[in-house]
């Protein structure tokens, strides 16, 4: 092997390494992670007392993240029946059995025309460690039943 060909097989490796290391993707990391995440059915008949006659669902994605916040994306899939409107979305200490206390008013803004609301609320460290222990289930309210429409369990 001549002295030609030696430096030409040393230069080319080189060369490569200076050009992909040159190369600098720009990365997004996040200070928030999830924590812990329910995907949750809620449907009329799960309501307690049960309510007869309506067939009215929804589904909510509700996430607990490292920064003390709940955060929730709801919807209903289809428009409720007798030109009802949703109301408040809340999670309640309790079993798919009982009916518990209030934990977490999410005070839900007015769902939109799609019938979804989306948001956040605060919470302290006892209650995010609730959250992940606790049987807890979310119900949310309407215009003509104010004492729950659908609702769903989440632990």
């Amino acid at each position: 092997m001549n002295l030609f060909t030696l430096k030409r097989h040393c230069l080319m490796p080189a060369l490569a390494l200076l050009f992909f290391s040159s190369c600098k993707k720009d990365t997004y990391t996040s200070d928030v992670f999830v924590k812990k995440q329910w995907k949750v059915d809620l449907s009329a008949s799960k309501v307690l007392p049960a309510i007869s006659g309506r067939t009215d669902h929804a589904v909510a994605m509700v996430y607990l993240m490292d920064n003390m916040e709940v955060h929730y994306d709801i919807y209903f899939d289809k428009a409720l029946e007798n030109n009802d409107a949703p109301g408040n979305a809340k999670i309640f200490l309790g079993t798919e059995t009982t009916s518990g206390a209030v934990f977490i008013d999410l005070k839900t803004p007015a769902f939109n025309a799609e019938r979804e609301s989306s948001g956040s609320v605060p919470v302290d460290a006892a209650t995010a460690s609730k959250l992940q222990s606790e049987k807890i289930y979310l119900q949310i309210s309407s215009a003509q039943q104010p004492n729950g429409l659908v609702r769903g369990q989440l632990n």
